[in-house]
């Protein structure tokens, strides 16, 4: 587990490990840049002490790579991990946008977002996972550290589900974004975490619309996304969903349900869906009170 006591810096790369995740970002997307990203990988995971608190764009990360595959995707193959959902979530938020996190592991997506967001914008990002929390918060924090316009940050230890109450969440020790409220192995680790709908959560932040829901949760985003698809006022309809392709473990009619509240299938990538509304919701022509998404906090 990387450290979150020491402050953002303290484990920054010597300058040849700098120069090998920099060419790693500098590299094609196609076959070739994947085996020299993987061989660069190699020699920093194998010539470094993590964790390495790294900076891309304004996106303050303290990584720990060993344990976790989206960090290992986004710092050495930026181009392939996620870049198509990255760029759809920047263009559908707006700067005075609320970015919802189902599963935020240790806070890319979250920490993306917080960077184009201004003081009238939120992020609300949701881990259970112990461990995986502080390591959000720590990262949401260096983020935003000096930033001038700093969006509202919620970072919550808990999980999304079709109900309230504790449920077990299965922990992966190997990749720590892989633990799952569903469970296939009789004998994986586990712990209890509290569970909330989504529309309970929104309600209890406050928030009077939503831009964009990112849900990874392995396995059961149907379980956290259908009940507030179903039930959700218009106006608190985001109009962008991005989540994990996971439809073999899925009970519901996720995607049908979608398609029901007017979304229409966007883009189908390597590992998610993005779902858009047909018709956005122009919040300039709503009234006066969708356009702040909270009270203003120092």
């Amino acid at each position: 587990m990387s450290n979150t006591s020491q402050p953002f810096g303290v484990y920054k790369p010597t300058p040849r490990i700098q120069r090998k995740i920099n060419w790693c970002h500098q590299l094609p997307a196609n076959w070739l840049g994947k085996q020299v990203a993987q061989l660069l990988r190699k020699q920093v995971m194998a010539k470094t002490t993590l964790p390495l608190d790294l900076e891309f764009d304004q996106v303050r990360l303290r990584c720990q790579l060993n344990d976790n595959v989206s960090e290992r995707g986004y710092v050495f193959m930026p181009w392939r991990w996620d870049a198509i959902e990255r760029q759809v979530m920047l263009k559908a938020l707006p700067a005075e946008g609320v970015f919802i996190d189902i599963g935020a592991n240790v806070g890319i997506y979250s920490a993306i977002a917080a960077t184009v967001l201004n003081r009238m914008g939120c992020v609300v990002a949701i881990e259970p996972n112990p461990p995986v929390f502080e390591r959000l918060k720590f990262n949401l924090s260096a983020t935003c550290e000096g930033k001038k316009e700093k969006p509202r940050i919620e970072v919550l230890q808990q999980g999304i589900s079709d109900q309230s109450g504790e449920f077990e969440l299965f922990l992966d020790a190997e990749n720590l974004g892989a633990s799952s409220l569903l469970g296939t192995n009789p004998e994986q680790a586990s712990i209890q975490v509290m569970c909330s709908t989504l529309l309970e959560v929104i309600d209890a932040q406050k928030l009077s619309r939503v831009d964009v829901i990112k849900c990874d949760i392995e396995g059961a985003e149907d379980r956290a996304l259908m009940p507030f698809i179903i039930d959700a006022p218009r106006h608190l309809l985001p109009h962008c969903f991005i989540f994990e392709n996971n439809h073999g473990q899925w009970e519901g009619e996720l995607l049908e349900v979608l398609l029901q509240r007017n979304y229409v299938q966007t883009h189908r990538t390597r590992m998610n869906y993005v779902f858009q509304l047909r018709q956005p919701i122009h919040f300039a022509s709503k009234e006066r009170k969708y356009q702040q998404t909270v009270p203003v906090t120092s």
